[in-house]
């Protein structure tokens, strides 16, 4: 596995943590120095981020939303058994998981594999949707393509289609490419 970011301010957790992460697979264990923990993480770029809450710091709320929008991280969020609602409250969209202080070893791992289990998930399904929304789109222009063919040249809809096919292999361009291209002529009246 990869970096960690710790914001952790509790000194037993925090070294206990750093303890025992580089022996679970965390390669290296990031500790900003400064209370502005999100621009250290954003020069880092980590691979996941486990952070305290403590109650009433009104700055880590904004910092951790921020973190998720810009890196879009699993952020695990260790806060005590009455305050969890809280962060669940306001953390519902960018916290992974909520953990309840005395974190056990087990529990941190585990919610450590399952969140970087799901966000590679989630990256995996964001491709698909780009590459689905990428073939609709190019669905579109071609039948715009060919539809402008059919009426311009008076072919029937295969026959389009075919023509479109050969000049495309023929050019050896994208059948989108060669749709662009029609659609750009019939605009400037070539």
């Amino acid at each position: 596995m990869g970096k960690t970011v710790l914001h952790i301010r509790d000194e037993k957790l925090l070294a206990s943590l750093k303890k025992r992460l580089p022996a679970k697979g965390f390669a290296e264990i990031l500790v900003p120095t400064s209370g502005d923990f999100f621009s250290e993480a954003v020069i880092c770029r980590p691979d996941i981020a486990v952070v305290e809450y403590l109650p009433g710091d009104r700055e880590i709320s904004g910092q951790v939303k921020r973190l998720w929008e810009k890196l879009s991280i699993p952020i695990i969020m260790i806060a005590e058994t009455q305050d969890l609602e809280e962060v669940q409250t306001w953390g519902e969209s960018v916290i992974s998981t909520v953990l309840a202080k005395p974190v056990r070893e087990e529990e941190l791992m585990a919610a450590m594999v399952l969140s970087l289990s799901a966000a590679r998930r989630v990256e995996k399904l964001k491709e698909e949707v780009a590459s689905l929304k990428e073939n609709i789109e190019a669905r579109k222009i071609v039948e715009k393509a060919k539809g402008r063919l059919m009426e311009r040249d008076k072919l029937t809809e295969a026959e389009a289609f075919r023509r479109m096919q050969r000049l495309a292999m023929d050019r050896r361009i994208s059948m989108r490419q060669l749709a662009e291209a029609i659609l750009l002529t019939d605009r400037i009246g070539c």
